[in-house]
């Protein structure tokens, strides 16, 4: 059973001065940003009048409360405004079945016999948070995930410490979805970086959040490699993994994400490919928070392809962002 719970929490002494302990998150959000900007970096950053890809990001945390980025954080509203689109009717733009949604764990494990021996348990409002269930291997310990679910329906760090606006809107909310893939390798993800309706650039990975992961980075037809100067990228010699999508695949997957991201000055959209389609997973709103791994030539070639928005311009699409924030979706196990 692999799991992911979210970022370790320091022990006391290392608590008292760590991001994650219990003093940081009371320091103000403009604090809290510069601080962590400066610890990632090893600069001060420019969050008034940013030129940098990462500090554009620090600029969205700080500055942006619109209400389309609310469905952004919410996974469930997120599957059912990328599923509206009309280029998601394409045999190559999949979405995983949602199996239950719920806050009692209890009530999942009441439809035990009706699961699938492979699914996945996550949460709705937060991020980094997984566990890849094999009830053919190991019996389910439905103690074990009860109490999971419990801290997973706490707010985190998300909110609390990196100030991530848009998650405190999202539902808490517990999810059981079908696992997508079929042996024990995790399938290849697939990011797509994407501003205003056009994709930036593109990024794969195999065997990510491992220790030996690789990236690829593509331009925005997802077949010509780029340059990310990424600590694990491939070797642009390397066999990269767009050969699992055929020219067909690739064609709907572009219209869709066009469509998809249209509405946003920079979003990125994530998702794993198997059997020649890419199976949506979810928006990122704040990838790495602004502070992880790029490379000087990636960061400029990203922040001058967003152009920030205008935060006062009225949205006439604002009622339907919020309209996708109402009621709790019943998975197709729930009667």
């Amino acid at each position: 059973m692999k799991r992911l719970d979210g970022p370790a929490t320091p022990r006391f002494p290392l608590s008292l001065i760590h991001p994650l302990g219990p003093l940081f998150r009371y320091l103000p959000l403009f604090v809290r940003r510069h601080l962590l900007y400066l610890r990632a970096r090893r600069r001060w950053g420019n969050f008034r009048n940013p030129s940098r890809w990462s500090e554009k990001i620090q600029w969205r945390i700080l500055n942006d409360r619109r209400v389309l980025l609310t469905p952004t954080c919410d996974k469930l509203a997120s599957r059912e405004y990328a599923s509206s689109i009309p280029q998601a009717k394409s045999p190559h733009v999949r979405f995983p079945e949602t199996l239950w949604v719920g806050t009692d764990m209890r009530d999942l494990a009441a439809l035990e016999g009706s699961l699938p021996a492979r699914w996945i348990l996550k949460p709705n409002h937060s991020s980094g948070r997984v566990v890849d269930i094999d009830a053919s291997r190991r019996a389910i310990d439905w103690d074990d995930l009860n109490e999971l679910g419990r801290r997973w329906l706490q707010r985190d760090e998300e909110l609390l410490v990196f100030g991530h606006w848009a998650y405190g809107a999202a539902r808490p909310l517990l999810l059981a979805q079908e696992r997508i893939g079929y042996a024990d390798v995790p399938p290849a993800d697939l990011r797509l970086v994407c501003n205003w309706g056009e994709i930036t650039m593109a990024f794969w990975t195999d065997g990510y959040q491992t220790d030996d992961f690789r990236l690829y980075a593509y331009e925005s037809d997802l077949r010509t490699r780029a340059r990310f100067d990424h600590p694990h990228e491939a070797h642009m010699n390397q066999l990269g993994p767009d050969r699992l999508l055929s020219d067909e695949a690739v064609r709907d997957i572009v219209a869709f994400a066009r469509e998809a991201s249209a509405p946003f000055d920079f979003i990125r959209i994530d998702g794993v490919v198997v059997d020649d389609a890419f199976h949506f997973l979810e928006f990122t709103t704040y990838p790495t928070s602004g502070l992880g791994a790029i490379g000087a030539g990636a960061e400029q070639r990203l922040s001058s392809a967003w152009q920030l928005p205008d935060l006062n311009a009225p949205d006439p699409r604002e009622a339907e962002w919020r309209a996708l924030l109402h009621g709790t979706p019943k998975g197709t196990l729930q009667p």
